[in-house]
């Protein structure tokens, strides 16, 4: 059996920034090809770059990136694996390409070599980057079948390996396929995607890669709650009137982290609406699932509350010394008085 124009995509995602402003950049913007008009929606999509041809150890493909006005940026590198290709070569090179061993270096180097063409956008640009990889398989479909129900065996891609697996593994990848119409087929696993659509359309990766830049700037946001709730031990061991100094600064930088991370993560929940579309609501939905975006999600929620208490408790430190203080003040200038009227 015969694969139809399949493509490997590897996709590298990194945090660069606070923040790109995309207003900065004269690059186009990301449209989905089969969404209905209104149906899905982004508040402000991610701006494309093509980056042309790339010819590494022998493979050609495509690069490009997305730049998310969320600070991260998004390299894809599409290898086209022939017109025809038999579908045991496919699977061969599905589970071997991802794996060699150039790639983070390929990608690092070209996203070295693209951020002086970002250098006037980037906001505040992160020095300890986090980033997140998946790879995509594409395809038109499989000779003489109908794609979204194929006689393959598909659990290999879904896994990353060939094994005999247990029963439980492939009713799991019952759980995450989907079809618009039976000439097409989307596949989500953990890192790997696999898609087949007649009509060569990549919408269903271009989900997967917001949902995997929001899984990244959540990640990012969740490291810097951890450290800076760690910090504030250290800030509280000052006590009494000389700690008060550390205790206001303590307390602006609270205010200010807080305000930070509320104001983005409001701007990411509403980065894509969907609101007709089931079959991209469906698939959107499971990706979050499946990355453990709710999971993490949920962290970040329960840390910004840490916060709030922490920044209400150092605010009433700050209130009791500032009384303390005072009050100090006062018997000072009682104790000058008397001593004045004594002499």
């Amino acid at each position: 059996m015969n694969v139809l124009s399949p493509h490997i995509a590897l996709y590298r995602l990194f945090d660069v920034a606070d923040e790109i402003d995309l207003g900065r950049l004269s690059t186009p913007r990301l449209r989905l090809s089969r969404a209905r008009l209104g149906a899905v929606r982004f508040e402000n999509p991610p701006g494309e770059m093509e980056l042309g041809v790339r010819n590494v150890e022998g493979l050609s493909g495509l690069l490009t990136a997305r730049l998310y006005e969320f600070g991260v940026v998004s390299l894809s590198f599409r290898i086209h694996l022939g017109e025809r290709v038999p579908w045991e070569a496919f699977l061969e090179k599905g589970l071997r390409i991802p794996e060699l061993p150039f790639w983070e270096g390929f990608f690092l180097a070209e996203l070295a070599a693209l951020e002086p063409h970002l250098r006037g956008a980037l906001l505040r640009p992160e020095e300890k980057r986090l980033s997140e990889e998946f790879v995509v398989y594409h395809a038109l479909g499989l000779e003489g079948e109908k794609a979204f129900r194929p006689s393959v065996d598909l659990t290999p891609l879904w896994m990353g390996a060939e094994e005999e697996f247990a029963p439980e593994v492939r009713r799991e990848v019952e759980r995450y396929r989907y079809s618009y119409s039976t000439e097409d087929l989307a596949l989500l696993g953990f890192d790997r995607v696999l898609i087949l659509d007649s009509e060569g359309i990549w919408d269903v990766a271009d989900l997967v890669e917001f949902v995997h830049a929001q899984l990244l700037e959540l990640s990012y946001y969740d490291r810097v709650l951890t450290e800076e709730l760690e910090l504030v031990p250290q800030v509280l061991r000052h006590r009494g009137l000389w700690g008060y100094g550390r205790l206001q600064r303590l307390r602006r930088r609270l205010m200010a982290r807080h305000a930070e991370i509320a104001d983005v993560k409001a701007r990411m929940e509403g980065a894509l609406r969907i609101t007709e579309d089931l079959f991209y609501a469906k698939i959107y939905r499971a990706a979050l699932e499946l990355y453990g975006a709710y999971e993490l999600e949920k962290s970040v929620e329960e840390k910004l509350r840490v916060l709030e208490a922490t920044y209400e408790m150092v605010t009433e430190e700050v209130a009791h010394l500032r009384t303390q203080a005072v009050e100090v003040a006062i018997l000072a200038l009682i104790a000058f008085e008397v001593v004045r009227a004594l002499h």
